[in-house]
């Protein structure tokens, strides 16, 4: 596992969620009092922890079939 890749998008999405939570308190949609304040980075963490492992399993191209000679049709006549 990378752990450099996980521990940088947890920062990135702490940083993100944290943002977004100072600007809905900015905006007043939310009071500054309101525990969606503290939740909304520690979502962020978790979200691109969650991420971070998705991503360092990777995904596999399914492996190529050998062709047999008489799957692949006759190229055109020139």
């Amino acid at each position: 596992m990378k752990i450099g890749r996980l521990i940088g998008g947890c920062l990135l999405g702490f940083l993100f969620f944290l943002f977004v939570a100072i600007d809905l308190v900015l905006f007043g949609v939310i009071p500054l009092n309101s525990i969606m304040v503290t939740l909304l980075p520690l979502i962020g963490v978790l979200l691109m922890a969650l991420l971070g492992i998705l991503a360092a399993r990777g995904h596999r191209a399914p492996a190529a079939q050998p062709a047999t000679p008489g799957a692949m049709p006759p190229p055109p006549p020139a």
